[in-house]
């Protein structure tokens, strides 16, 4: 594989992203030269067992409403370079749940840093994982021997997945087009000096709906690639929240592919770690929003789209966020007496740490990466719940690049808060650090460090 040489004054401007980890390109002559593969497979999960996403269920699910994939799209451009997208049904993997993965794949297929981003769908209504949020649901030990044979079989299947998409790399051409759909809604409602959940018509949030097609080479579309910037929380009480399923964005897969025989419909998260789907309660509101938001693709898709003609380049990093300094023992030893289990279990962990001689977290790496097709489309792929204050950043510094943004990627630390929410308090930028196993907040010069290197790393793509 060819390295993109990379200046002096260039990787000045990418120290402040934290450690540089690799970029690649073609040619600036070369032709575009586009393959793709693709591949799924299927990860439903025998039932009964533990769901993610919420501290609040007391049992196991108990019935499967929809069936879970994991798919995965490899890009390759005529110099050789490699990019391959997982999409994944589930909440959200950690980095000790995937290096284990990217370990098999990099010795398998030599895929450098950075070139598989494992996007999670982020449904609220799949299995919880190892090493991923685990204490959240706080399991009993026959459901953690559920988890593990689950998560054992999850982990074999992302390696076969990304394999056979590879082994299909073949022709194609892509085309670019944008929807519209409105079932989410911010979710963080002001309280006198309190943030609490709601719904917040008047917050920040993100209607579009990219959509990207694939062709082969016969004109046939073979993928539907789709984004939408929300959570997956339209299923959130009664017995409903013990069904496993695919959310509002398995729904809209499964009626794109219904209606157009042999495609792969390929969903890709956005970053809209505080808008919710209004609204929400019931599988019934799930399917409802699928409905919208396949609608606003298959409009896009029944109209004119804009060629994809621009060569592959990529570039990935990751930033080092910095903390607010960790407690002092006085205050871990009182967390660890905590009557919440999940205040007690963090403060434990701290202590551990404490004890051995270890370092106690001052700061968060996040993976962030940049997928660029000349000007034509840029995606902008990021670990984290990221709140869509980013997105809407992006989408203005980095309009002329026609930015596509891609949160829940890589892996999840924790939420990715602004400095604005940051300031505000809340779940997304205090009270969620919990259950993720850190002292919070981040300082706030995390936003600044963040946008600097995204728009340092798309710019430096647009040159050869």
């Amino acid at each position: 594989m060819m390295m993109h040489r990379v200046s002096k004054g260039r990787v000045r401007r990418w120290l402040a992203c934290g450690l540089v980890l690799s970029m690649t390109s073609g040619l600036g002559a070369e032709p575009p030269g586009l393959e793709v593969g693709l591949a799924v497979r299927e990860i439903t999960p025998e039932v009964p067992i533990r769901l993610a996403g919420y501290a609040g269920r007391n049992r196991p699910a108990d019935r499967v409403d929809h069936p879970l994939v994991v798919q995965a799209m490899a890009l390759r451009n005529a110099a050789d370079n490699r990019f391959v997208f997982v999409a994944l049904d589930n909440c959200e993997v950690s980095r000790a749940f995937m290096e284990p993965v990217l370990r098999e794949l990099a010795r398998r297929h030599e895929v450098p840093p950075g070139a598989v981003a494992v996007v999670s769908s982020h449904t609220h209504s799949a299995p919880v994982i190892e090493a991923t949020l685990i204490d959240m649901a706080q399991p009993s030990a026959d459901e953690r021997q559920r988890i593990q044979q689950y998560s054992g079989r999850l982990r074999d299947t992302l390696v076969e997945v990304v394999g056979a998409a590879l082994a299909d790399l073949q022709p194609a051409a892509l085309e670019y087009g944008l929807g519209r759909a409105t079932f989410a809604m911010n979710r963080r409602v002001y309280k006198g000096d309190r943030v609490v959940f709601g719904d917040n018509p008047d917050g920040p949030v993100d209607w579009d709906v990219p959509v990207l097609r694939v062709k082969g080479a016969d004109g046939a579309t073979r993928a539907i690639v789709f984004g939408y910037a929300c959570h997956g929380t339209s299923v959130r009480s009664g017995d409903d929240w013990y069904v496993v399923s695919g959310e509002y964005m398995g729904y809209a897969r499964q009626h794109l592919e219904e209606l157009h025989p042999g495609t792969m419909a390929i969903y890709l998260t956005g970053m809209g770690a505080d808008s919710d789907p209004s609204p929400r309660g019931l599988l019934v509101h799930a399917r409802r929003h699928g409905v919208e938001l396949a609608g606003a693709i298959l409009t896009v898709l029944n109209g004119p789209m804009r060629p994809v003609r621009g060569t592959m380049k990529t570039a990935y990093a990751e930033v080092e966020l910095p903390l607010v300094d960790p407690p002092g023992r006085d205050r871990l030893e009182a967390d660890a007496q905590s009557a919440d289990v999940h205040i007690r279990q963090r403060a434990q962990a701290y202590l551990k740490r404490l004890d051995a001689g270890e370092p106690l977290p001052r700061a968060v790496p996040l993976p962030v990466s940049i997928l660029r097709f000349g000007d034509d489309l840029t995606f902008i792929v990021m670990g984290g719940e990221v709140v869509v204050d980013y997105a809407r950043q992006f989408k203005r510094l980095l309009a002329n690049d026609n930015p596509w943004p891609v949160g829940y990627a890589y892996e999840v630390p924790c939420y990715i808060p602004t400095a604005r929410l940051i300031k505000e308090g809340g779940y997304e930028s205090d009270s969620s650090m919990i259950y993720y196993g850190f002292y919070g907040p981040f300082q706030t010069s995390v936003e600044d460090k963040l946008v600097s290197c995204v728009t340092a790393m798309a710019t430096d793509l647009r040159t050869p």
